[in-house]
């Protein structure tokens, strides 16, 4: 059964080689001879849009409709990918020589493909003054920017404000955004853990590639990094890595996280049981909120009052962050007309009134500095803003991230079951980091 599946996989992608390296050659020798009444070269583009309809409303039909008028030889096919599909339709893809001439979505996977050539660099159509270093670096491979990012926020400890009420406990909570030590966070989810009660101080998961951000944040907070700055090396293992795995390992032995943390995913801790008024904090972004909000309007939960406070540090002086966004991108699909009129569309969506125009919607954060003045500093979006200076690296511009990605969580669930001890896990996973990165990067 195995060997007949590798050889009906061997034999769609050879057709599927095979069909795309034709459609490259045939455009290598121009692109569509077909032009409209003013002369300009027809020129259909095929868009993937893989982020969430109910909130971005008309948003994405709007900027079409305005190109198109602006452009009437161009024409957009605008088609929506679940998030849970779009890592193996976009491996099909790549692999087939059957990618979508641009995409709109995370920008936490596409990077890895950057490095094969199949991402489109963007340096001259990004105003790059009107960005934050710490987003364009995020987006960056080899000293190009390969996706304009439009819609980017910082992950920081969204709090149950009402449950630290109810605990006498609310001081305990930093305020305006200080810094605090992680003795002062073990503390305060010492203060609302209730086991008997089924309540607990921090949301810890670890089934998954789920919401991983918050364990690298707070490893960092010990003085961790989990790649070098060049992205060509995992680096988690040091001294202050160990460290922070043990404090991680640590939360579970206080019994301040959920029992069972090692077999939960993040979705069912998050998702479910933070808004159920069951932990006291979670990693979460604006997007988060707004999620949490919509439950309690159509009375899937009851309502609490919710703040944002950053990670702790050991030495209380700073914090850590990882960005979490979306933006555009554009596919090297060897179609150089397309490619020109993927990149003219990315710009267009992506400036600053059409961005604007985005940042009406309540859980957008857009990137450009220049709009966001507009939000008060005591505010979530002012809050989040404060955030993006204290962005560690995550491994977005690591060769095969999504592999790396996808080896931490079982290292992570064998220490947090004692199969393994925090040093081992962190070694284990450091050298099968290492392993992907070099394979990733021939």
């Amino acid at each position: 059964m195995r060997k007949r599946l590798a050889m009906t996989m061997s034999v769609v992608l050879a057709l599927g080689f095979a069909a795309g390296c034709s459609g490259g050659k045939e455009q290598a020798g121009g692109a569509d001879k077909a032009t409209d009444a003013n002369g300009a070269p027809k020129v259909e583009l095929t868009w993937w849009v893989v982020q969430d309809e109910d909130a971005y409303g008309t948003f994405y039909d709007e900027m079409i409709d305005k190109f198109q008028k602006q452009n009437p030889n161009v024409k957009i096919k605008r088609e929506i990918i679940p998030s849970d599909k779009i890592n193996e339709k976009l491996s099909i893809a790549a692999n087939t020589a059957q990618l979508p001439d641009l995409q709109q979505g995370s920008i936490f996977w596409p990077l890895s493909y950057a490095y094969k050539n199949l991402m489109v660099p963007l340096d001259d159509i990004i105003d790059k003054d009107d960005f934050d270093p710490a987003i364009l670096k995020n987006v960056t491979v080899n000293d190009k920017l390969y996706i304009y990012p439009n819609n980017t926020v910082a992950i920081g400890l969204v709090v149950n404000k009402d449950l630290f009420k109810a605990k006498g406990a609310l001081d305990l909570l930093p305020k305006n955004m200080q810094p605090w030590t992680t003795e002062q966070f073990l503390k305060a989810a010492k203060a609302v853990s209730d086991p008997a009660a089924g309540t607990y101080g921090y949301a810890m998961y670890a089934a998954d590639t789920g919401g991983d951000q918050s364990h690298h944040a707070l490893l960092w907070g010990f003085g961790g990094k989990s790649f070098s700055d060049d992205n060509k090396k995992a680096v988690l293992n040091s001294p202050e890595g160990i460290e922070g795995m043990k404090f991680l390992v640590s939360l579970s032995d206080e019994k301040v996280v959920p029992p069972g943390a090692a077999g939960l995913k993040a979705t069912e801790v998050i998702n479910n049981m933070f808004p159920q008024g069951k932990i006291g904090m979670t990693m979460g972004n604006i997007g988060h909120i707004g999620a949490f909000e919509k439950s309690f309007k159509d009375g899937t939960n009851k309502p609490f009052e919710m703040d944002i406070v950053p990670y702790p540090t050991k030495d209380g002086k700073s914090t850590n962050s990882v960005l979490f966004g979306y933006g555009t991108w554009v596919w090297n699909t060897n179609k150089k007309t397309n490619m020109e009129w993927a990149k003219k569309f990315t710009q267009f969506i992506n400036t600053k009134e059409n961005m604007a125009r985005l940042a009406e919607i309540p859980s957008v954060l857009p990137t450009r500095k220049s709009l966001a003045s507009k939000y008060a500093e005591d505010s979530i979006q002012g809050k989040t803003i404060k955030l993006f200076k204290s962005t560690g690296n995550v491994g977005l511009g690591v060769p095969g991230y999504s592999e790396t990605r996808a080896a931490f969580y079982p290292e992570l669930q064998a220490a947090l079951t004692k199969t393994k001890t925090p040093e081992q896990a962190l070694n284990d996973w450091t050298k099968k980091a290492n392993e992907i990165i070099e394979r990733n990067s021939k």
